[in-house]
């Protein structure tokens, strides 16, 4: 390797870090052990882990909105972890109707087999889910999972238009049961059920069910109340995939895979609180992160999944990074001088090596890498994996070389490989990930839970629609 700043492994020797059927490799970071030490330092300084454990025990750190950030009770097997009871009381619910539906006994008003689950959510109330699906969707393929997200009507059409009322449940999520997008398209698709002739409150429960925190949501939809699954004001929307957003997983899946995705992740967060800090996956890329954005002026973070299973993981880990951490002021107000996150975009490996690796290769930003690939295949076709993973392994090397050496520009890569991609390893992998976010907004010093941008934009949106509609 060439290049004026110093690679991790001209420094250290072992440059691999292993958990949870997860392997990382960063020793294509740009920085010398010396200096990763001094980050481990600043994290022991700063309470890294010790903010985590907080955050797991149920202390208030979403201090803005004064609220905990519990998420990660919503995967615990802990029976003494916060609010368990009312979280598994759920969890047997989603189980029990995801049974009923699969094995023929939850059936439609016209007494037929439902085959198809529809999704209405946007935001945190899809990505996650999508993202999900799409990497498992092959383990039990027999009831198809569809995502109605945005508001342009000809995604709607492509859904709704082929699709069978009589033999689709709808599953409408939004934490407020306010969100515009959302509501919009669950009142086209109570109209879609009311041309099929299902129109009786009675009938309508057997197709539509809501995931909310407002506790008149069944009433304004005219729905009985065991048709609501709860979402708790603990947990954020771009952290809610364990919980019963996650209902559409555990009825297209089964609730077997579903288990096995919570089982993943709670081996992450048990290795995030009893791994050594130099061992310590979740740890490691929060502070490379943190270096390679405050130190290296990296302005943006680029994940590249050689696993076509993964490819909507970009747009999950997006909404996870940028949400949380696209902030410049601390919750006591003051304003953050330093750089805030990165700019995180990417794309499914292979395909974007004919699209914009030559920006990352030869131009002139500098940006920081994880390239992920999976030991064992998918799928059958031993010669294709074969020809991903060596396009996979070269491009590490290739993304952080240059034919002509230089000082000015440069990239930073992290490989991680995911020994066998089961529900197991995706739910470690994508806790791994929040992990990684909320550690950084330790080290930001923000608050990363809460999202007044947004719901600035939410509020425009409404005053703009009402003038228009004049």
């Amino acid at each position: 390797m060439t290049g004026s700043i110093a690679f991790l492994s001209e420094t250290r020797s072992d440059c691999d870090l292993n958990a949870c059927g997860l392997t990382l490799n960063i020793g294509r970071q740009r920085l010398t052990e010396e200096e990763f030490n001094a980050l481990l330092l600043k994290a022991q300084k700063e309470g890294v882990l010790e903010r985590q454990v907080k955050m797991l025990k149920g202390e208030v750190v979403n201090t803005s909105e004064n609220r905990q950030a519990l998420h990660t009770s919503l995967r615990s097997e802990d029976p003494a972890s916060p609010h368990y009871e009312e979280v598994n009381e759920t969890r047997e619910r989603m189980y029990a109707l995801a049974e009923a539906v699969r094995n023929g006994q939850w059936l439609g008003a016209t007494g037929k087999k439902i085959t198809d689950v529809i999704n209405v959510g946007i935001g945190g109330s899809e990505m996650g889910p999508h993202a999900v699906y799409h990497a498992l969707r092959d383990i039990n393929p027999s009831i198809r999972l569809h995502f109605l997200s945005a508001v342009d009507g000809v995604l709607a059409d492509r859904i709704l238009g082929v699709l069978n009322p009589e033999t689709t449940l709808t599953i409408i999520s939004s934490k407020s049961f306010s969100t515009r997008e959302t509501m919009l398209n669950a009142e086209l698709v109570n109209e879609w059920y009311e041309k099929a002739g299902i129109r009786t409150q009675k009938e309508r429960a057997c197709h539509v069910f809501l995931v909310s925190a407002k506790e008149s949501a069944c009433q304004e939809m005219n729905l009985p109340e065991e048709n609501r699954f709860p979402i708790w004001s603990w947990v954020g929307g771009r952290f809610s995939v364990w919980g019963a957003i996650g209902l559409p997983l555990v009825i297209a899946l089964g609730p077997d895979v579903f288990k096995a995705f919570l089982r993943g992740a709670h081996e992450m967060d048990r290795h995030m609180i009893g791994a050594k800090p130099e061992e310590n996956l979740p740890l490691t890329l929060a502070l490379l992160s943190y270096w390679n954005s405050t130190k290296l002026s990296m302005v943006s973070h680029c994940l590249l999944p050689y696993d076509e299973r993964l490819r909507l993981v970009v747009a999950w880990l997006q909404q996870l990074e940028m949400e949380s951490l696209g902030k410049s002021v601390r919750p006591d107000g003051s304003i953050i001088t330093t750089r805030t996150g990165q700019a995180v975009w990417g794309g499914f490996g292979n395909e974007a090596q004919h699209s914009f690796y030559q920006w990352l290769r030869d131009g002139s930003s500098r940006t920081s890498i994880d390239l992920v690939w999976c030991d064992e295949p998918g799928h059958t076709h031993a010669h294709h994996h074969l020809v991903l993973n060596a396009n996979a392994q070269a491009q590490a090397e290739a993304l952080v070389t240059r034919q002509s050496p230089s000082e000015e520009f440069f990239n930073a890569v992290t490989t991680i490989r995911i020994k066998k991609l089961t529900p197991e390893t995706l739910g470690a992998f994508m806790a791994l990930y929040e992990h990684k976010t909320t550690m950084l907004a330790t080290l930001y010093g923000l608050n990363a839970f809460d999202q007044p941008a947004v719901e600035y934009g939410k509020r425009l949106c409404r005053e703009l629609e009402a003038k228009l509609s004049c």
